[in-house]
């Protein structure tokens, strides 16, 4: 073999690539990149699933406190109440004129108490064992929670009740609402 041949072996050999070969930067850094895509994902993913997993508890105890809510109103038309003389007490307080209900209007706080008079959603429910509003026992508000309680008369003897609760998760007010119609007839006599 000649010189130029032999040369021209060695050429075609530098030019052929070795097993020895590698990555270069740029292959490495856009692996960097596509791994550090797919894990922020991943937490993304795992951040929602926690906030869901939140909220969705604060949904049930909204539908709980709705629901009780719902039942203390019925009781008190069902049970023998001297709060409750006739129909029409079951109704909205508009502090402006009749019809006066024992239920507050507008969005209120929500308390784990029925207060002395055992209906939930009166101006009772936060003053505390000893029933006298503004001293030492008053109750806390069940955080991040409110509730509006609407009564509306659609008919004489039948009214419809509303009771949306709101809570917060995440910064953000959600509410649930619970519709009831209630007439004019239990075990006691109405005027």
């Amino acid at each position: 073999m000649s010189e130029s041949t032999i040369d021209a072996l060695n050429d075609r050999r530098a030019q052929q690539p070795t097993a020895e070969a590698g990555f270069t930067y740029v292959d490495v850094l856009i692996a960097i990149g596509i791994l550090l895509t797919g894990i922020v994902a991943l937490l993304s993913a795992m951040t929602a699933a926690v906030v869901t997993s939140g909220r969705g508890q604060q949904q049930l105890i909204a539908k709980q406190f709705a629901t009780s809510t719902m039942e203390s109103i019925f009781s008190a038309r069902d049970i023998n109440n001297p709060n409750i003389p006739n129909f029409a007490a079951i109704a909205n307080d508009t502090s402006l004129g009749p019809p006066r209900g024992l239920f507050l209007t507008g969005v209120q706080p929500i308390y784990n108490s029925t207060g002395r008079d055992g209906i939930i959603g009166t101006a009772d429910d936060g003053w505390g064992p000893d029933g006298i509003q503004g001293n030492a026992d008053d109750l806390a508000p069940a955080p991040g929670f409110s509730r509006m309680i609407t009564i509306t008369q659609v008919s004489p003897g039948l009214i419809s009740i509303t009771v949306t609760v709101y809570y917060q998760s995440s910064g953000l007010t959600f509410n649930e609402s619970l519709t009831s119609y209630m007439a004019n007839y239990n075990t006691q006599k109405f005027s």
